[in-house]
């Protein structure tokens, strides 16, 4: 009886999983229309987006060169493009055009619930982000550079929309980065990029957490939502983005679905369903104690949460905060 209960839970959860979270560092569903911030130097909420792709979406000459072992980054035209990409030392394993662009649509349109539910506690956490960079970085400016590690449709822009507008901290712009080893995601970025007037900001680059394009201590700050589940080696890409973090001060905020740390039958419930799920949503573990992680690699220095979210079953269970190095 015990094994016919794990068959149809299974059945289920393949029918559903790919709603549930992101695939290798963070596949993410498009941001909903909200009023966007009065932004200075930005394109205000009743421009139409543009139908093209910027200029700095094109693919450089030095990337297309690289184009049978990398994928291509995206260097922008923006002021805003302060940090150089460097060239990644591993090459991306292959994927599947058809399989990432129907996960692409997915992520973009099956995550409204969660990302309606975790909305406050999200904002405020990017809130207590901004309140914390700043300042002229290595280059003589005082524009932050922000990796996102999984960024996916770009769900986040509007925290950091609301985030750069009520800031403590007077900011001049951003150098926002997003990496994400399924390409069909770009687009999505873009389209919320625009939607909350951050498009000189963003950049996007195919890659993975486990090595990133960028040299030791030259990032201010790193985001990872719905990502450390998916990646392949979760220390490698933890000591990963210590690495490009700046010393002394640099930031990494996560907000991650985790093992349930307070309900033994969730976690056996997660324990058996971790197969499938990893499975059929590209590589999602549904029983690592990321928190635990976070504070090994970066020391104990972390401002960890935890708590259960309503109604989200496997995914409830949920660990948040921002570590130091």
């Amino acid at each position: 009886r015990f094994l016919s209960l794990l068959i149809i839970a299974a059945a289920f959860v393949i029918g559903g999983a790919t709603a549930f979270c992101s695939s290798t560092v963070s596949m993410q569903r498009r941001s909903p229309r909200l009023p966007l911030p009065n932004l200075q130097a930005r394109r205000q909420h009743n421009e139409e987006p543009e139908d093209v792709i910027p200029s700095f979406h094109r693919r450089s000459l030095l990337a297309s060169t690289f184009a049978a072992a990398y994928c291509s980054c995206c260097f922008p035209s923006s002021a805003d493009a302060v940090i150089e990409l460097t060239q990644p030392s591993t090459k991306l394993r292959p994927r599947s055009k058809l399989i990432d662009s129907i996960f692409a649509d997915q992520m973009a349109t099956g995550m409204t619930d969660y990302e309606k539910e975790v909305e406050k506690y999200k904002a405020e956490l990017f809130q207590k982000l901004f309140n914390s960079i700043g300042g002229e970085n290595s280059s003589g400016t005082s524009i932050p550079v922000i990796v996102e590690v999984g960024m996916g449709t770009f769900p986040n822009a509007k925290y950091y929309a609301q985030a750069l507008s009520s800031s403590t901290i007077e900011l001049k712009g951003l150098d926002i980065v997003g990496v994400d080893p399924n390409s069909s995601m770009s687009s999505y970025a873009q389209d919320n990029a625009r939607l909350y007037g951050l498009s000189s900001s963003l950049r996007t680059v195919n890659g993975v957490a486990e090595d990133l394009p960028f040299a030791d201590g030259s990032v201010d700050a790193i985001v990872t939502t719905l990502t450390l589940c998916s990646v392949v080696d979760q220390t490698k890409a933890l000591s990963e983005i210590r690495r490009v973090l700046k010393p002394n001060g640099g930031k990494f905020l996560f907000w991650e679905h985790v093992l349930s740390e307070d309900n033994k039958t969730l976690a056996l419930q997660q324990a058996l369903l971790n197969p499938v799920q990893t499975f059929s949503a590209d590589g999602c573990h549904l029983n690592r104690r990321t928190g635990m992680n976070i504070q090994k690699v970066f020391d104990g220095k972390v401002d960890l949460n935890y708590m259960t979210l309503e109604g989200k079953w496997v995914i409830a269970p949920t660990t948040f905060g921002i570590a130091t190095v």
